[in-house]
């Protein structure tokens, strides 16, 4: 990434806002590519980025946040001055590491002044904030994402709208590995399940109903009445009855999955993608017909949607481009209205268990306090519920 040229396009967006620069003490200038200020009701604003990209040493930003505290701590007089340090990555950023940078924070207890360090990974415009007093324009977190195209850019790159994940560059192995992981267990699973039942002639219609049962289909007679085979909930998630079904499915939750492991993380996104579809699972098994069986990943693809959903309404300085993610979930959805063998069930659980675990993993900003502690103990439960220590029919009696 051309630093230099975000540095000056963050520049020219900002002072199209009325930020202009700011008088910078001798010993910051060197350490500090951009320093620009706005008068606010509450007292003057400042934003500022450091002389270069991914600065990793923990020692480094604190000496920087330091010295920043110094500077508006001295020279703000009577004026209330806050200080929003921005800290920019062209990498994923980590949890620990947007943390360690959080912690960072200095401020007057009164509130007369303080320094706020963000993190932003520009790979993907996310942008880890604070809430709360001073209040920050979204326009502002927008800018700060945003990064400038190459005038030219080779034909070998390719932009995938202006969503959370602006994708270029061809797809190296080693981006999106939960999705990548999902997809190959699935299509690996469903190859092990047509050999099992019918062989190569079937790998176009599919195994038989026996194979589904006997590989984990979520099939409501056992997963309700045997708690030794809860592990169905998790199970059909890897099972497809035919290879259209599979192929959907598939491009469906790479095109889904790929926008929610950019904004989530890949730890978070396999947590969602399992509590979503437990929870589609557990849907369908108490409230279809007892000799229904109950096979894919669309629930917990709706689920993905869920979270996606969360995320859109969460993050308001991204702009979420659903032009390439509808379709699929649409379809999906139709087809659930017309075809009566379609687990509606599935998907409407899938899609409430994938909202409720994105809201508990949360998005850049809010991971922290109790989703600490809530995210592994939904987790828990989930495995619970799959081990079968939790009885699902006692879930069942909820709907008669």
């Amino acid at each position: 990434m051309n630093y230099a040229a975000y540095v000056n396009t963050v520049s020219q967006q900002l002072a199209g806002l009325g930020f202009a620069p700011a008088p910078v003490p001798a010993d910051l200038e060197p350490r500090l590519s951009l320093a620009v200020s706005r008068k606010e009701p509450w007292g003057l604003l400042l934003l500022a980025l450091p002389s270069g990209l991914n600065l990793e040493a923990q020692e480094e930003r604190e000496a920087l946040v330091r010295d920043c505290a110094a500077w508006v701590r001295d020279r703000r007089g009577e004026e209330s001055w806050q200080l929003i340090l921005l800290f920019p990555f062209d990498r994923p950023v980590t949890e620990e590491e947007a943390a360690a940078v959080a912690s960072l924070r200095e401020q007057d207890p009164e509130g007369r002044w303080g320094v706020l360090p963000w993190s932003a990974d520009l790979d993907v415009g996310l942008l880890d904030q604070h809430k709360g007093f001073p209040p920050v324009d979204p326009e502002i977190a927008r800018i700060l994402t945003e990064v400038p195209e190459p005038p030219a850019a080779p034909a070998a790159q390719w932009a995938r709208g202006q969503g959370p994940v602006q994708v270029r560059r061809w797809i190296a192995p080693h981006d999106f590995p939960a999705t990548r992981v999902i997809l190959a267990l699935t299509s690996a699973y469903y190859l092990w399940t047509v050999l099992q039942g019918g062989g190569l002639p079937a790998l176009v219609d599919g195994p038989d109903a026996q194979a589904l049962v006997l590989w984990g289909a979520n099939f409501s007679v056992l997963t309700l009445l045997e708690r030794t085979q809860q592990w169905r909930l998790l199970s059909h998630l890897f099972l497809h009855g035919n290879a259209m079904h599979l192929a959907f499915n598939m491009w469906a939750l790479w095109q889904v999955g790929r926008y929610i492991e950019a904004a989530y993380g890949s730890g978070r996104m396999l947590f969602i993608y399992m509590v979503a579809g437990v929870a589609g699972g557990a849907a369908s098994a108490a409230l279809r017909p007892s000799w229904v069986l109950s096979v894919g990943a669309s629930g917990a693809i709706l689920g993905l949607m869920g979270a996606l959903v969360y995320f859109a309404t969460t993050v308001r300085h991204r702009r979420v481009d659903w032009y390439g993610i509808l379709m699929p979930v649409a379809i999906n959805l139709l087809f659930g209205l017309v075809y009566a063998r379609v687990d509606n069930y599935a998907h409407f659980g899938g899609f409430l268990g994938g909202l409720a675990a994105a809201f508990v993993a949360g998005v850049p900003g809010e991971r922290g306090g109790w989703r600490r502690i809530a995210m592994p103990a939904v987790l828990v439960l989930a495995l619970l519920l799959v081990a079968g220590v939790i009885p699902l029919r006692h879930i069942s009696l909820l709907f008669p």
